[in-house]
């Protein structure tokens, strides 16, 4: 009785549910999804675009035929702006202000001087003759009483420079060539091997041939040699009989 009774009480122990409810809520769909909220940004969404169709179509029609008043007299509407004297009397005034203004400022005169400026500057060119190394325009001299060298130097340079344009195209076709060839050994040894794997794939096809046909000549002349067994039709057999 008491092996039962704690049997019992060890079961109900395993299978004892909590008197505190610690699970999460339940969640509502209306909660998280608020279908009515959705439509209302739906709808004021179609209306605002509606408007702003309808403001660009009235915007496209000003810019195309200059605007017109709401009324059924548009033929005799003139255009005109209620502004026009005024804007016109500040444009005006305003290029009289222009001009005033360029008037002064070409009428005032400079307060640097060009010509010592000038003077300064060949005083310091002097100067720069006198501290120099080498004297000035040295180089122009050399050239001019040095031309028949300058002239073999250019020359040679040139022949060199077309030595060396010659060589490089020599070069690139000699690279260009080599590629060819290697593309051509490439694509041989590709054709070959894919020759030599169809060959490999019809001699193992010729193998399971012969080894059926083996089999198939076995099985036949077991059958010859068991004479309880009937005799095969020469119609239905892969060898015939060999005439005696």
């Amino acid at each position: 009785y008491q092996r039962r009774v704690r049997g019992q009480h060890r079961t109900n122990i395993l299978f004892a549910e909590g008197r505190i409810d610690n699970a999460a809520p339940k969640t509502y769909m209306h909660l998280h999804l608020k279908l009515k909220k959705l439509q209302m940004e739906e709808e004021r969404l179609a209306t605002v675009e509606r408007d702003n169709r309808i403001l660009l179509h009235k915007m496209s029609h000003v810019m195309r035929t200059k605007g017109t008043v709401d009324n059924h007299i548009d033929n005799k509407y003139i255009h005109k702006s209620l502004n026009k004297i005024k804007r016109q009397r500040e444009l005006e005034k305003i290029a009289f202000e222009n001009k005033e203004i360029l008037k002064r400022i070409n009428a005032q005169e400079t307060q640097y001087c060009k010509e010592r400026w000038i003077e300064e500057w060949r005083v310091n060119e002097r100067y720069m003759a006198n501290i120099c190394t080498f004297p000035q325009f040295w180089y122009d001299r050399l050239v001019e009483n040095d031309k028949p060298f300058f002239k073999a130097l250019n020359e040679e340079s040139k022949l060199r420079r077309t030595q060396a344009n010659k060589q490089f195209a020599k070069d690139v076709k000699f690279r260009q060539k080599q590629q060819e060839k290697i593309k051509k050994i490439r694509h041989r040894e590709k054709k070959i091997k894919i020759e030599k794997q169809e060959r490999e794939k019809r001699v193992a096809l010729e193998l399971d041939l012969i080894k059926k046909l083996k089999s198939l000549s076995l099985s036949k002349m077991t059958s010859i040699d068991d004479p309880g067994k009937n005799k095969c039709k020469n119609s239905n057999t892969i060898f015939p009989p060999i005439a005696e």
